[in-house]
């Protein structure tokens, strides 16, 4: 019972971090949400004055569907992914280590501009990664190609 505790213990705080971001009760620099969404609007407005395909219009096919995936990839699914992570804390910490023992570099001191465009490329490359292995193997192509 403890375990499914911390699974709703954790994603409430995400739901409530997630809705303090939207009403704007977030420090700017801590707000996803707006700066998720200012960054999208910004790309998408350099995307029509420069479009890559110059027949595409504004409003694509699955425009709206992307912008829905976009804010649940990153924003409900971290919801439920980090109750995982406390887990995962819970069980480091029953054998006497913590989550920050497995890090190779602490960012900590790291000046905040640095440490975001270092976690920018990192993630962009992961998630790069991730898109080839999962058309690159079966069993991931017949989950992912549900995307395509």
């Amino acid at each position: 019972m403890e375990l499914l505790e911390i699974l709703w213990n954790s994603f409430k705080g995400s739901l409530h971090w997630f809705y303090r971001g939207v009403i704007f009760e977030l420090p700017w620099h801590q707000n996803y949400f707006w700066g998720l969404t200012l960054i999208s609007l910004l790309v998408w407005g350099l995307e029509i004055v420069f479009p890559w395909r110059k027949e595409q219009g504004a409003f694509r096919k699955d425009f709206w569907l992307d912008a829905g995936y976009m804010y649940f990839n990153f924003f409900l699914f971290a919801a439920v992914i980090s109750g995982f992570y406390k887990l995962i804390g819970k069980g480091f910490s029953s054998l006497g280590l913590q989550l920050s023992s497995f890090s190779i570099v602490d960012i900590r001191s790291w000046h905040p501009l640095v440490a975001l465009l270092v976690f920018f490329v990192v993630l962009d490359f992961v998630q790069w990664l991730t898109h080839i292995l999962l058309h690159k193997f079966p069993l991931l192509w017949r989950y992912h190609k549900v995307h395509h």
